[in-house]
């Protein structure tokens, strides 16, 4: 890899990086004085409304989230607007099914009286699943994904947050984000269409919009299934446990925030180990694969020293959690940082994607029961700890996969897809 390749690596992973510590700033500001204007159980019920719209909005994206980077970087220039609006058609019928649905479920879920502001959370989150942020991390456009898309959002928090300070009201923060975050999804789609140079066209026919999903098969199982058992735990704590609800989104809130942290690590590797090179893809999958388990484990211990003393200081005492908690929310965080760089970013190259669809499939099929069996019987910790165990697994399996992979090639060859062999450039 030269010089000039690494730093634009490098350059890349700032750029987007820049959009990862701005949201995380905010959304850290945002929790203590959340909880300080609207108490720590109404900042539950908004997390439990956001973690609803992370749920839902699998739905929505239907894949494209998950494997449209990858798609976008592998087709040529020209093709991509007409592949985005192709996109936008069908993710708005989704959306169109899929809001009612998930206002229903948290109308459901919440406690008495909270129904509304749940809600509104949840419809607020959903909006941004209709964005463009996948299509610019795949267009190698970090600079389009901070201003069209980070920016709409975090304003939205930042302007919601002062209106919520001045009013005391929380539907006042909530309904501000989201008349941003559908700004946001407004101008990011303009400005693929307005600067393309062939404008792409929009198909709204209905029965066409639907058909495109099938090519998205593998990516929204993998993204549905991983969505299930990561956010359905706050759904069933909400429902069976809900005097813990404040403090599992709490513990989770931190979880979330360092899988944003490792986003940016996530998107470029995305953009770089993929080559028409395959002994140079297959070299740098292996580094990836080598390496992520040690890098995870090291983020993993940090996370469960962090979450006590570092909760506590942002709701300023209010809401404390124990290292009972934090020990398996750091464990979840080191196994999804792990299939989040074999999963995303090894195994679609290799043209793995039913692989990476089973190992999410595999992950929900042990993760769901044990989170349900857990709060009905052991308590909060226990549902951290299932859902850890679940993500293990999916790390395992997609791990598996890879070594599998080059056990198959003949010793110091590679063998690409087309089915030419070249020497192994070992790395």
């Amino acid at each position: 890899m030269g010089q000039r390749t690494v730093l634009q690596h490098v350059q890349r992973l700032g750029a987007f990086g820049a959009s990862v510590v701005i949201t995380t700033i905010v959304g850290l500001v945002a929790i203590p004085v959340v909880i300080a204007n609207a108490g720590g159980e109404t900042w539950g019920v908004v997390a439990l409304g956001q973690s609803a719209a992370l749920l839902f909005g699998v739905l929505v994206s239907f894949g494209w989230g998950t494997v449209g980077p990858a798609i976008v970087a592998g087709m040529p220039a020209p093709d991509r607007p007409q592949m985005f609006a192709d996109s936008l058609v069908s993710r708005m019928y989704l959306f169109a099914v899929t809001a009612p649905i998930a206002a229903l479920t948290v109308w459901l879920i919440a406690a008495d009286g909270s129904g509304p502001v749940a809600v509104l959370a949840c419809l607020a989150y959903l909006i941004p699943f209709l964005g463009a942020s996948w299509f610019f991390v795949g267009d190698a456009r970090p600079g389009r994904l901070l201003v069209f898309d980070t920016l709409p959002v975090t304003l939205g928090t930042v302007f919601g947050l002062v209106g919520l300070v001045l009013t005391g009201n929380v539907f006042v923060y909530l309904a501000i984000q989201l008349a941003m975050n559908l700004l946001g999804v407004v101008v990011s789609g303009l400005l693929i269409r307005n600067r393309s140079a062939t404008v792409p066209r929009f198909d709204f026919h209905i029965g066409r919009a639907f058909r495109r999903l099938g090519g998205q098969r593998h990516g929204v199982i993998t993204a549905a299934t991983s969505s299930l058992y990561v956010n359905t735990p706050i759904l069933v704590v909400g429902a069976v446990i809900p005097g813990a609800l404040a403090v599992y989104a709490m513990a989770e809130k931190f979880f979330k925030y360092g899988l944003t942290a490792v986003g940016p690590v996530v998107q470029v590797l995305q953009g770089s180990i993929a080559d028409p090179d395959h002994v140079r893809q297959n070299a740098r999958i292996r580094v990836a694969a080598r390496w992520s388990p040690f890098a995870a484990a090291f983020c993993a211990v940090v996370m469960a020293l962090c979450i006590p003393w570092a909760s506590s200081l942002l709701s300023q005492g209010e809401i404390q959690v124990g290292l009972d908690l934090s020990v398996p929310m750091g464990v979840v965080f080191g196994a999804v940082a792990v299939s989040q760089v074999v999963g995303l970013a090894c195994l679609i190259p290799l043209g793995e994607g039913r692989a990476l669809a089973v190992s999410t499939v595999l992950g929900a099929a042990i993760g769901v029961p044990l989170i349900v069996t857990g709060a009905l019987t052991l308590g909060v910790s226990a549902v951290a700890w299932a859902v850890a165990v679940s993500e293990l697994s999916v790390a395992v399996y997609q791990l598996g996969v890879v070594r599998r992979y080059f056990r198959r090639q003949p010793r110091g060859t590679d063998v690409s897809q087309d089915g030419k062999q070249a020497p192994v450039e070992r790395p």
